[in-house]
């Protein structure tokens, strides 16, 4: 009876340089990639900030005769704008994970800062008082904006990988809305005498609004997303 062999394969040691060429072209080729997500959401950012002060009226005839209720006095078209930044935080975790959508999220905000202060050194001698928001409203802004496309990525993140396909992206937009609106109306209008709990209960539901509208492009986009290796998801 013959018995054969088993014969153990290696494959050929890799050299320290051939090592560090390796590990430069993957240093580089995540860098270029996280540019990329970069500058999508960059484009977004600076979009918002250039009509945050443009009211967005669309949503005021719900409240007819409740006019201190109308969306129009805290929804503005940059603010609309801002808030699919989310939505694109969870694409970008589904096709390269958590991790690399955060990083994508830090740079965009990074380049978008970049831009702005760029923007406003140049018309600097042109501009008058009250041609800029108040450092309150910039700082709550920028830092619940930032902060739920953060919890977005993160919550589709750990959400991903079981139960219904709609589940992680619906958790990670609930995630991130919530953070946005428990940040942002109480340090802008905390002590100024609005009804701004009642602003932001509607401004979540209009969000959850967006959130469901999300879930068929999500779905359309799935088989083109396709994450990762490691990443999960279906």
């Amino acid at each position: 009876m013959e018995i054969a062999t088993a014969v153990e394969k290696h494959n050929p040691r890799e050299t320290a340089l051939q090592r560090l060429s390796r590990q430069t072209a993957e240093f580089f080729s995540a860098f270029a990639r996280v540019l990329v997500l970069a500058g999508m959401l960059a484009i977004l950012l600076l979009w918002s900030f250039l009509t945050v002060d443009l009211p967005l009226r669309v949503f005021d005839g719900f409240f007819a005769g409740a006019e201190a209720l109308r969306p129009s006095n805290w929804l503005t078209h940059g603010g609309a704008v801002m808030a699919l930044g989310p939505l694109l935080a969870i694409l970008f975790a589904r096709k390269y994970g958590g991790d690399e959508a955060s990083r994508a999220v830090t740079a965009a905000w990074t380049l978008a800062a970049i831009a702005v202060f760029a923007e406003l050194s140049y018309l600097a001698p042109v501009l008058e008082e009250g041609d800029l928001p108040t450092v309150r409203f910039t700082v709550a802004f920028v830092a619940s904006a930032m902060a739920a496309q953060y919890m977005a990525a993160s919550v589709y993140d750990v959400a991903r990988g079981g139960g219904e396909w709609w589940r992680a992206p619906m958790f990670g937009a609930i995630g991130g809305y919530l953070v946005y609106g428990l940040i942002y109306f109480p340090a802008v209008y905390w002590g100024v005498g609005v009804p701004w709990v009642n602003w932001m209960i509607t401004d979540f539901a209009i969000h959850m609004l967006l959130a469901v509208a999300f879930l068929p492009v999500y779905a359309a986009l799935r088989k083109r997303l396709k994450p990762k290796g490691g990443f999960g998801g279906r």
